[in-house]
């Protein structure tokens, strides 16, 4: 749906409204409007409102922490089920009309949402993934009273509406590709892929399905009203009211919409009630709609400007020259920190603007930044004075591009006059403070839009030379070494290795640098095939002059004679010497021999074995520092070790281990390090930052920990987000792949949606601007979420890895997961050594506390998920009964998806007769290629394969997995002993079909795509999704938010863009029929074994070819 330019009083349905202070004035963004009995309600900045149908002062009805959304009436308009994050978790919760205390009626940690109520307002319709073994959603009904949920028989439902008497439903399969959750949105204009909502309408009785007639484009939001469906569409243009007619069959347009989309529908049986643009309008079918005015009254408290904590929103740490402090980027402010004695201090105190990526010089009188204080992004250096007062000190301006740029690591010379620095558009640019101006200094690079790259620059001693690293058309990179004073370059590596991070040693004499001869297969990390490979480097080191020796050379010890120290100028000379000792030594290089082949033969390696090395810095008296692993490798985990070079010992010592990064502090006495919180393991967690010596492995007393948990900044959110609002439009500016943005007027757009960023309640309603403003890039891959959204306290909700059945009042267990011997990490918390816990056990009692069916289970296991906990097992009568301590997780989805994998691996299995190999891809990232790679090869001896990829949600291009399944026999091998070998041994030869559907997509598009672009077999299912315009990381927002911006877009070797918004079409279209899905048939797998067994049948395998003769030779006498 792209944006049309309209009028501002087209725009708000009113005319425009005045600033804060906020009091009964007229909202602006009021969503999800219900309508029963004469009143309306919304939701308004988080919280749910009501109102006459008539409009007026609307009253709020809950005001919880977190956001509280989706509300439906009931039948007779006296209950509001909505979802409520009271727990930390969104569950299902009703409260009066009228106001009251809210009750809670789920309790699973997965979100359960409410889309309905049944007909005589018994139970609530709501939607949630509890029970879900691939990416999707079901419906579930439980009393209003409170009870045990129950599942609707359909295999897939996002959203829907019963059909009058109950007994049949109306509904979207799955999610539209562009939904809004407060905390999370997706942006697609003018969508047309796979994942188009279709609509459909099932007897609950029969389980026999009627499908809406439909294009390309998505339905949505169906509701039931006066024996017709009313749902919403883009099939006319901009999302537009349509209904269908089950007598007749006929759709028809209701109400054309030529401005912003629709988003929500609902009907309270007479009249229709819709939102747009944030104002609420009521339709009676065959009439205009009509604008209910609102106003709303309340404290606002996520408007109020106050002081907030800002700690965990660190972007960037950096030592000062002492390690005394560090200076941080958190929350779009430059703050200082003490290491260990002190406060915090704020330099900025500039909540309007955003300050990024701070520096501190190494004389430690300045701090460097990027800040759009001006516009667009320039760069500040401010005077912070020696002992940094808490009054900020003379700013300086230096102007960069006038466009949209976003630039990152500044790196400061060492005699503090000048910065180096790289930005998005794979520019390196030189600062020089003296003349108040920056230029681009490279402008060459050949990184493409997801290849390696490296910027990382080094400043010779006295300031006079700069080497940086430049990427060539073979994809790797030489070191450029560049005058300042004439700006001539030479480089210094040949192309044939990949050479980065350099750094002179402190004397000027070295230049020590990273390369690797084995990195090449690894330089474009969005192919799969570069997960195969792992690289590992030297630390070669350059002496600058012909005379200079190695740092290596061999050495001995020889007696010296005695020297006289007047012959050498006595005291006066030790004077002139320690005044030299202040300036740096002058760098002096051949540049005739670094241009000749002499090169190479001055240019040695450490004593170090090849590893995977990383972030190299050089230290004082000849030492260095790096981070360390055995190789570097897509998946090999973000820590390693962090180690220093001793050059009198000539060998590396250990100083810290799990090191994230690291930064050697100017003055060379101190190291910040950044290492991941104890027990984070490798998968994440916020960085631990320390200051520890850079002489010595650190421990104890020697260890400073920043208090950046201290840091407080005065927010001022009106002014935030507006900044934020400018924010995104210049970050899909600086990055979106095409520079015409498909012909959306960003202006234009930009102009017009101001408004609504004036009159914002809350930091969830601008990600509901975000959504509504980058609807109009039309494309894949653009989303957002996060942001300062206030969050209720998390109650961890426990699962067992079970599925259960009812018997005399108890929960038992009808399934257990326990794993896969593909994925033995994965296991039920049930399925431990020593528990014999089995199917058909019953819950009696959990830490205590009976168990009964009047909730549902997950009331009970309320709180547990990662603790010991105690279970009462027995039989339903409760006899047998024994204790037992188990783990409960939050998460079931990896279990239940195994199980899945696993059944649908027997089923093929079984229909085809032990002949076809059953291999699923869930994605084309670390999961994809290691379940691809686990049971691929474990089925070779199969005559054929299925390679189901639904559900697939994408990472990189699956070239490696393409490439697999097309090798052919090149040779056989013939063994004295034994049976003959085929050549490629790890492949299965025959037949293969692959399965698609509407949530295979990104990678899960690219992979069918190339699997029919290179003839490999049959594409069964429905078509994909539809998105190969890719993303890389961005910016973050300054309040820690994240939108992307699209900035690769995939075309075919034709030279056409190719997949997006439209997905790839299956070869033998299949639908998932819910009655054959209920009767435990998978459709779409069973067509595949057919068509697989077919071609099998029709081009049966080539027998191996008999072992030839072998020779005989004519003997020698």
């Amino acid at each position: 749906m792209r944006f049309a330019l309209l009028t501002l009083a087209t725009l708000l349905g009113t005319s425009a409204l005045a600033a804060p202070p906020v009091a009964a004035q007229e909202a602006q963004i009021l969503q999800m409007p219900t309508m029963q009995g004469g009143r309306i309600v919304f939701v308004h900045a988080g919280d749910l409102w009501t109102v006459p149908q008539t409009g007026g002062s609307a009253i709020r009805l809950t005001s919880g922490v977190g956001i509280e959304s989706n509300p439906v009436l009931s039948p007779d308009g006296t209950r509001v089920a909505f979802a409520g994050e009271y727990d930390g978790n969104v569950d299902v919760f009703t409260v009066p009309i009228a106001g009251g205390v809210p009750v809670r009626l789920t309790w699973h940690p997965s979100s359960d949402v409410p889309v309905g109520w049944s007909e005589d307002g018994a139970s609530v319709l709501f939607r949630s993934s509890r029970d879900r073994k691939v990416r999707t959603a079901r419906l579930y009904t439980v009393a209003a009273s409170g009870g045990v949920a129950s599942d609707l028989p359909l295999p897939s439902a996002y959203e829907g509406a019963y059909a009058p008497g109950g007994r049949a439903i109306v509904y979207n399969r799955i999610a539209p590709a562009f939904g809004y959750g407060f905390r999370s949105f997706v942006s697609w204009g003018n969508y047309r892929g796979g994942t188009a909502g279709r609509l459909w309408l099932t007897d609950l009785d029969t389980l026999e399905s009627r499908e809406v007639p439909h294009g390309v484009e998505a339905d949505f939001a169906p509701v039931y009203l006066g024996g017709k469906v009313y749902f919403l569409s883009g099939r006319d243009g901009p999302i537009s009211i349509h209904a269908w007619d089950p007598a007749s069959g006929a759709v028809s347009l209701v109400w054309r919409n030529d401005g912003p989309a629709i988003r929500s529908l609902a009907t309270d049986g007479q009249s229709l009630i819709f939102d747009r643009l944030g104002q609420i309008y009521t339709l009676v079918p065959g009439g205009e709609p009509v604008r209910v005015p609102i106003t709303v009254s309340g404290d606002m408290p996520d408007v109020r400007p106050r002081l907030l904590g800002v700690g965990d929103e660190v972007e960037s740490v950096r030592p000062s020259p002492s390690g005394k402090r560090v200076v941080v980027e958190a929350h779009g402010e430059i703050v200082t920190v003490p290491a260990k004695y002190g406060a915090p201090r704020n330099l900025t105190h500039s909540p309007g603007s955003m300050e990024r990526a701070p520096a501190w010089s190494p004389d430690g009188k300045a701090i460097a930044y990027f800040s759009d204080a001006g516009g667009q992004y320039a760069l500040m250096v401010q005077d912070v004075g020696e002992d940094e007062d808490a009054t900020p000190g003379k700013t300086r301006s230096i102007a960069l591009d006038a466009g949209a740029t976003y630039y990152f690591e500044p790196a400061w010379s060492p005699d503090a006059k000048k910065l180096v620095f790289h930005d998005n558009r794979d520019r390196l640019w030189l600062a020089d403070l003296a003349t108040g101006k920056a230029s681009v200094i490279l402008d060459t690079n050949t990184y493409g839009g997801f290849s390696a790259s490296s910027y990382t620059a080094a400043f010779s001693p006295d300031s006079r030379w700069l080497v940086f690293p430049r990427s060539e058309p073979n994809h790797q990179h030489v070191l450029v070494l560049r005058s300042l004073a004439t700006g001539s370059e030479t480089v210094l590596t040949d192309p044939m290795v990949d050479a980065m991070n350099p750094a002179f040693d402190a004397e000027g004499k070295v230049l020590y640098y990273l390369a690797s001869n084995n990195a090449g297969p690894v330089q474009a990390g969005i192919d799969m095939t570069s997960d195969l490979y792992s690289v590992t480097g030297s630390i070669y080191a350059l002496p600058l002059l012909a005379k200079t020796p190695s740092p290596v050379a061999p050495r001995s010890d020889e007696e010296a004679g005695e020297t006289d120290e007047k012959d050498e100028g006595g005291d006066a000379s030790k004077d002139k010497k320690a005044k030299k000792d202040d300036a740096p030594a002058t760098t002096a290089i051949d540049l005739a021999g670094l241009k000749s082949a002499a090169i190479l033969a001055r240019t040695v390696t450490l004593p170090l074995p090849p590893r995977g090395y990383r972030g190299l810095q050089a230290g004082l008296e000849g030492s260095l520092y790096w981070i360390e692993n055995e190789a570097l490798s897509m998946f090999g985990g973000p820590t390693g070790t962090l180690k220093r070079w001793d050059p009198e010992e000539r060998k590396a010592e250990v100083l810290a281990e799990g090191v994230l990064d690291y930064e050697l502090a100017a003055g060379g006495k101190k190291i910040l390090l950044a290492s991941l919180p104890e027990g984070a393991g490798e998968g994440g967690g916020a960085p631990q930052w320390t200051l520890v010596p850079a002489d010595e492995k650190a421990d104890g007393d020697d260890v400073e920990s920043p208090a950046l948990a201290a840091i407080q900044v005065m927010t001022d959110p009106k002014a935030e987000w507006e900044q934020m609002y400018r924010e995104v439009w210049r970050l899909e500016r600086a990055y979106f792949y095409d520079a015409n943005f498909h012909g959306y007027d960003t202006r234009a757009a930009q102009a017009a949606l101001q408004p609504l960023v004036d009159g914002l309640h809350s930091r969830s309603d601008l990600n509901y601007v975000f959504q509504e403003m980058l609807t109009g890039f039309s494309v894949g891959h653009l989303r957002g979420f996060g942001g300062a959204i206030p969050n209720a306290d998390k109650v961890p909700g426990g699962l067992l890895g079970a599925d259960y059945t009812q018997r005399s009042g108890r929960f038992c267990f009808s399934r257990i997961y326990g794993g896969s011997t593909l994925m033995p990490e994965v296991r039920s918390p049930l399925v431990q050594p020593g528990l014999a816990i089995a199917t058909g056990d019953c819950l009696l009692a959990i830490n205590g506390v009976a168990v009964d069916t009047s909730s549902g289970v997950q009331k009970w296991l309320e709180g547990t998920a990662g603790k010991p906990t105690r279970l009462r097992i027995g039989n339903a009568q409760g006899q047998g009964a024994r204790t037992v301590t188990v783990v409960p997780v939050d998460d079931e989805f990896a279990l239940r998806q195994l199980a899945w994998m696993e059944d649908s691996r027997a089923k093929v299995d079984e229909l085809s007769g032990g002949k076809l190999a059953y291999v699923h891809v869930p994605d084309t990232a670390e999961g994809g290629f290691t379940y691809f790679n686990r049971s691929y090869f474990a089925q070779r001896d199969k005559l054929g394969a299925i390679i189901d990829e639904r559900f697939n949600n994408g990472g990189q291009l699956a070239d490696y997995i393409v490439e697999v399944m097309a090798r052919k026999p090149l040779s056989y091998l013939a063994p004295r002993y034994g049976s003959v070998e085929v050549s490629p041994n790890a492949a299965i030869y025959g037949p293969k079909v692959m399965l698609a559907n509407e949530q295979s997509g990104s990678g899960g598009d690219a992979l069918p795509w190339m699997f029919k672009r290179m003839g490999l077999g049959t594409l069964v299912g429905k078509r994909t999704w539809g998105g190969l315009v890719g993303i890389g990381d961005v910016p973050v927002l300054m309040d820690g938010g994240r939108v992307t911006a699209p900035s690769v877009g995939l075309y075919n070797p034709n030279g056409s863009w190719d997949v997006e918004n439209h997905g790839v079409a299956p070869d033998v279209e299949v639908e998932q029929d819910p009655k054959l899905v209920a009767q435990g048939h998978d459709p779409q797998l069973e067509a595949a074994v057919a068509i697989a067994l077919q071609q099998l049948a029709e081009n049966p395998p080539a027998p191996v070819p008999a072992r030839p003769a072998y020779p005989v030779y004519p003997s020698r006498d």
